[in-house]
């Protein structure tokens, strides 16, 4: 019984192919748009995340409360703090890298102009990333510059330039060196890039005379999803020590992550809603129109022995294939759509921003789920009348039914 109507359903499809073409399209576009969209949130969603994660870490270990008050000394960790640290976290089976960072600021100049700047000293300086130049390292006597403080600056990398620093460190002691500019870094970000200055936290501890000391310690996971797992293991290593160290993730450390997420969930509710609206009100206006124009046909099979359950069910399976096969060709649509943004390279500015990045549909199974499930659900709600109608009337009324 269940192979007939499957077959019946499939002959009914094809005997009105033209008009369900136009409904596998219809639902189609309609798949893949909500796709797309879902697709371009969690891209912008997971790209920041991953800019703040690259620049910060998933977690940072310093001094208690270091992050709640300005730094100047009594948050150093000292060598023995920065071997016991690395030594733990090493262990730890999320740990992916661990680093050290010194922060430092004052002011930068030439012979021709100055500004004041906030610097990061690396234990390998080079992963931070180069726009223009020579990358930097750890022996390196240099400093790569913000692309804004760069051109501020009047360096020319085709000539030799050195800057002198007047700096302060977190132990609050001045020191002033002279330095070669390497290279220039563009983060994006206009405020960043005016003031930045990136070094090797040999050197700079070289220049204050101090045998090892950060403002932090640096930890990157193999995966983010594992970021409870590790600030848990770090606490109870903490407690069980008696140790006065605390960690800080990458959101609460980046609390501009979390606001601009928030204004991009709230505008995409709202266009979602939007969209969903429109699209439930044409896909069901489309299709009930589409089945209540045959409704002289179900009676007709209803005239000829199959009783109205049979009907019915046929008229649950024609609109069930209908939506599969437009759920399919909205999902290849819409990757398709992400291949073309790519090939063509098109570009996108985030909020804050002066460099475009080029454009990626985040597309994940769990968005694909939810959002196909609602162009599934909207398929059936659009053969309720239909169905009302087969069960209502009788064989000979459907066969003369006038839709008015």
């Amino acid at each position: 019984m269940i192979m007939f109507l499957i077959k019946t359903a499939l002959d009914n499809i094809v005997f009105n192919k033209k008009r369900n073409i136009f409904s596998i399209l219809l639902i189609a576009i309609a798949s893949a748009s909500i796709i797309l969209l879902q697709g371009y949130v969690e891209y912008s969603k997971q790209g920041m995340a991953l800019g703040f994660i690259a620049k910060s870490g998933n977690l940072q270990i310093g001094k208690k409360g270091s992050w709640d008050i300005l730094r100047n000394g009594i948050d150093t960790l000292n060598a023995h703090d920065i071997t016991q640290l690395r030594n733990f976290c090493a262990q730890l089976p999320q740990t992916e890298q661990i680093d050290a960072v010194l922060e430092f600021n004052g002011i930068i100049g030439t012979q021709n102009s100055s500004s004041v700047f906030w610097g990061i000293a690396y234990d390998n300086p080079q992963t931070a990333g180069i726009t223009a130049g020579t990358p930097l390292f750890a022996d390196d006597q240099g400093v790569v510059l913000g692309e804004t403080l760069f051109n501020a600056l009047s360096i020319d990398l085709n000539a030799e330039h050195s800057v002198n620093l007047m700096t302060s460190n977190i132990t609050g002691d001045i020191a002033v060196g002279s330095f070669d500019v390497t290279g220039y870094l563009a983060t994006g970000n206009v405020q960043t890039d005016s003031s930045l200055v990136i070094a090797s936290r040999k050197i700079l501890l070289e220049l204050f005379k101090l045998d090892d000391a950060a403002t932090c310690i640096r930890l990157f996971l193999k995966n983010d999803a594992d970021l409870k797992k590790a600030e848990y293991s770090l606490q109870n290593f903490f407690d069980d020590h008696n140790l006065d160290f605390e960690t800080r993730n990458w959101k609460q450390l980046n609390p501009l992550w979390a606001q601009i997420n928030g204004l991009n969930t709230i505008q995409f509710s709202v266009v979602s809603a939007i969209l969903c609206v429109l699209i439930f009100v044409s896909l069901t206006q489309s299709l009930s129109a589409n089945f209540m124009e045959r409704i002289g046909e179900f009676g007709t099979m209803e005239a000829i022995g199959l009783k109205k359950t049979t009907v019915i069910w046929l008229l649950v399976i024609e609109v069930c294939v209908l939506s599969i096969c437009g759920i399919l060709l909205g999902i290849v649509i819409a990757q398709f759509g992400n291949l073309a943004a790519e090939i063509l390279h098109v570009k996108w500015t985030p909020p804050g921003y002066n460099q475009p990045y080029v454009l990626h549909f985040y597309i994940t199974a769990h968005s694909i789920g939810i959002t196909q499930f609602f162009i599934f659900i909207t398929c059936l709600t659009a053969i309720i009348y239909p169905i009302y109608t087969v069960k209502k009337q009788s064989c000979i009324n459907l066969m003369h039914y006038t839709n008015t």
